[in-house]
């Protein structure tokens, strides 16, 4: 199931954007006005404004905190439902530790903004609380929410996240919310005050639930809810679009299902279930075929499909020096891996993109568990956690990821992360795999598409590395 990790996304998001909006040329140009009245008159006129102006004027004056928090306090007053007020309201979150210091940023803005519908914030602690887990605070703030369709939108990425690492307990969960959030399939005004549409929060919540009921094996009830969302959701997952076919086969439904499995495993869906569907669904409309001889071609062609794309990222250039910790605080340097082939993850546990990534890179450390060759190291960079190796670790063995933990620790001083430094990671997860002789032969980042694809362009990867193609 793809996990969204809606808190850390949403605040990722929030940073990156922040940073972009600080190279904003109206910006620049206030800060760069030289005539002492022509600025005091802008910045008079900025106060004035409108919502944009004035967060402008919020960025303006960063440094200098009594006057930021003025103007910040008077936009969200002005304008509190605009988009500025909002981002305005999120920022300390970004600095928060933990759904601790999450709730105490809320409980400040409770205080700071009487009056004004914090639904999103409230939604951002449970989030966090979910992470934990700590269910009794998570409905607490759910129960705080004003907005019945923000808190479907809420039960959704609460037990998403609590899917990555428990589906049982978010399958419990998602279902005592099943009655109320049914009650939105039948309205069509937007929702009060956030103006949501109730009937898309609505599909996307059992398209989510019938996840859940699908990993648990309850086929019969996963067909029900899947079968719903899959007729109404415009823009399908490919997660959706799969079990789909996969539970109609079950019903007999071959024709439609059979093409879209097929498909699937021809990218790497290689779970030994599809694999066993697709082979009844082609020799019930092909017989007399030779369905071993179909399933093979379809693996084979997803192999090859795989090698050709992982050929065209070949590089040949010196790794760096760095060092790394590993858990016991010793200290690691690219010498130590001398003759081995090493896939370096840097990753961090804030990361949605990065723990997505993670059921494919458990696939391919077990391809190599046995490979004394071969070794993965999982570095923790960019932390922003009291602990950090305290909560990466809890944050891999909670979800039994069997990971060779390395930290990247922060510079007190200058706040920068040096292993991630000297490889120019500038976004998380990023992948370097390197040879023996020391040479980085793959640089990727991001993550998309199939574990199992995901899985075998690593493990191609490791392959032409160490074979110095």
């Amino acid at each position: 199931m793809k996990r969204m990790f809606f808190a850390a996304c949403l605040l990722c998001s929030l940073s990156l954007t922040a940073q972009q909006r600080n190279a904003d040329p109206k910006l620049e140009a206030l800060k760069n006005e030289k005539d002492q009245a022509a600025l005091r008159q802008k910045i008079k006129t900025l106060e004035n404004g409108s919502a944009e102006d004035m967060e402008l004027l919020v960025r303006y004056y960063d440094k200098n905190a009594a006057k930021k928090a003025s103007v910040t306090k008077s936009l969200v007053k002005k304008y509190p439902e605009s988009q500025q007020a909002q981002m305005l309201r999120l920022t300390p979150f970004l600095k928060a530790d933990g759904a601790e210091g999450t709730e105490k940023a809320l409980t400040a803005m409770l205080k700071d903004y009487p009056g004004i519908n914090l639904d999103l914030e409230k939604t951002l602690v449970a989030a966090a609380y979910a992470e934990q887990p700590n269910l009794e605070k998570v409905l607490q703030y759910l129960n705080m929410l004003e907005d019945q369709v923000m808190r479907a939108r809420a039960v959704t990425q609460v037990a998403d996240i609590m899917a990555g690492y428990d589906n049982a307990a978010a399958l419990k969960f998602s279902a005592g919310e099943l009655e109320r959030i049914k009650q939105l399939k039948a309205q069509t005004t937007p929702s009060k005050p956030m103006k949501l549409d109730p009937q898309a929060a609505y599909y996307d919540y059992i398209n989510q639930y019938g996840k859940l009921l699908f990993n648990a094996g309850r086929n019969e009830e996963a067909y029900q809810y899947t079968m719903e969302a899959y007729q109404h959701i415009k823009n399908k997952d490919a997660e959706l679009v799969e079990n789909y076919a996969f539970l109609s086969s079950l019903n007999g439904k071959y024709e439609e299902a059979l093409p879209i499995l097929a498909k699937a495993v021809k990218e790497g869906k290689l779970e030994q279930r599809y694999v066993d569907q697709v082979r009844k669904g082609y020799a019930q409309l092909n017989p007399g075929k030779d369905v071993d001889a179909y399933i093979e071609g379809l693996q084979r062609d997803f192999k090859a499909k795989i090698r050709g794309e992982v050929v065209k990222l070949l590089i040949n250039k010196a790794a760096p020096d760095f060092y790394v910790t590993d858990v016991n605080g010793k200290k690691f340097t690219l010498a130590d891996f001398k003759g081995k082939t090493i896939v370096l993850d840097f990753w961090a546990t804030w990361c949605g993109p990065c723990v997505e990534s993670f059921p494919a890179m458990q696939m391919a450390v077990n391809h190599y568990a046995k490979d004394k060759d071969v070794k993965f190291l999982f570095i923790h960079t960019w932390e922003n956690a009291k602990d950090p190796l305290t909560d990466a670790k809890n944050f891999l063995s909670k979800r039994n990821y069997a990971f060779d933990l390395y930290m990247d620790p922060r510079d007190p001083s200058t706040k920068r992360s040096a292993a991630a430094d000297a490889f120019k990671v500038n976004g998380i997860p990023a992948k370097f795999v390197i040879d023996g002789n020391g040479r980085i032969r793959f640089d990727v980042s991001g993550f998309k598409g199939k574990a199992e694809a995901a899985a075998e362009e690593l493990v191609q990867m490791v392959e032409i590395a160490r074979k110095g193609a």
